[in-house]
């Protein structure tokens, strides 16, 4: 169970210099990289118990001092295993101390799994999602926090590379999606950083045993194939950092390149351009369309007949999707 921690710094200005800077980074990371006020807001917290949101909450329970916002924590217990039960309690325990409220729920995962045909893992991530989406409804919350950092960006990359993802998704996960109105202010911090912080205030936070199941591809990714790249590069943290910011400012570019995007693109817009254009053209229209990610091999096989003017020529893509090429461009739509 959770115990009071001696000598615990209540406030942003009873931590060590070294603690308070660092909160205040993950304050200038919210609000200029991911260009976002919480100021009057009211924040809801995925806690899991674990050193990551332990030490989000945390820093987020020092800013909200000086920032004047809310917090509401929401813990899911998966049912996964026999400490789930003990992990709730000490979240619920441990937010009571800071005096923030604590959404506890429960919920059958593995059957989830097995009733949508679905890894544990990824039944995981719905449910949570889900248990998200409601208490963010309920408690009238604006945005999401949770606890990613830069440990589980390198890990995001490196499945992502796996998956063949291609540029700028490559950069790895959002710190900031507007659609759900999500936030991971600590993305840019290694996990080791936080360890030392949340030491360093006294508070004992809940270990999940299951990191260790080399079942889930997480884990091997974390505890198998991380290791042997940091041993050729010790600085692969850093270069993730670098790749995720130079995406976003791919993304952001290519967002406003393409944003008058319709269901159909003229030859007009698509003579006299560079092929890295079309290609995101091809790709916004396509998105547009909702989910189904749109597979590289295809696009080039689209550009390739759009160059032959092999009008009739039709594509397909996942969602159901079609791109087919006409004596005017490229028109595009769902068979459904």
């Amino acid at each position: 169970m959770f115990s009071v921690p001696e000598n615990f710094p209540d406030t942003l200005q009873d931590l060590l210099p070294k603690w308070a800077h660092f909160c205040l980074y993950v304050e200038k990371f919210i609000t200029g990289e991911l260009q976002q006020d919480l100021a009057g807001k009211h924040v809801l917290v995925g806690f899991s118990g674990g050193v990551d949101s332990t030490a989000l909450l945390l820093v987020l329970h020092y800013l909200s001092q000086r920032n004047d916002y809310s917090l509401t924590a929401v813990h899911l217990n998966h049912q996964l295993r026999p400490e789930a039960a003990d992990d709730a309690a000490w979240c619920d325990a441990f937010c009571h101390f800071l005096g923030i409220q604590c959404v506890v729920a429960s919920r059958d995962v593995g059957s989830y799994a097995i009733e949508h045909n679905l890894g544990v893992e990824e039944a995981g991530r719905q449910v949570r999602y889900a248990l998200f989406d409601s208490v963010k409804k309920s408690t009238s919350a604006n945005v999401l926090a949770l606890g990613h950092q830069l440990d589980d960006l390198s890990e995001d990359v490196v499945m992502r590379l796996i998956r063949g993802t291609g540029w700028p998704g490559l950069s790895g996960m959002t710190g900031f999606d507007p659609q759900r109105q999500l936030i991971r202010p600590l993305l840019m911090i290694p996990k080791s950083t936080l360890i030392a912080f949340v030491t360093k205030t006294g508070v004992q936070w809940r270990e999940d045993a299951t990191n260790a199941d080399s079942n889930w591809t997480r884990n091997r990714v974390r505890n198998s194939i991380l290791p042997l790249i940091q041993k050729e590069n010790p600085n692969f943290w850093q270069s993730v950092s670098r790749l995720w910011k130079i995406g976003r400012i791919e993304q952001d570019y290519w967002k406003s390149m393409t944003a008058d995007i319709s269901d159909s693109i003229e030859n007009t817009r698509l003579f006299n351009t560079h092929q890295a254009v079309r290609l995101r053209l091809y790709k916004a229209a396509l998105d547009r369309l909702g989910p189904g990610q749109a597979l590289a091999d295809t696009l080039f096989k689209l550009d390739e007949a759009w160059l032959e003017k092999r009008v009739g020529s039709t594509f397909q893509f996942p969602g159901e999707k079609v791109a087919k090429i006409v004596a005017t461009g490229v028109i595009f739509s769902t068979t459904h």
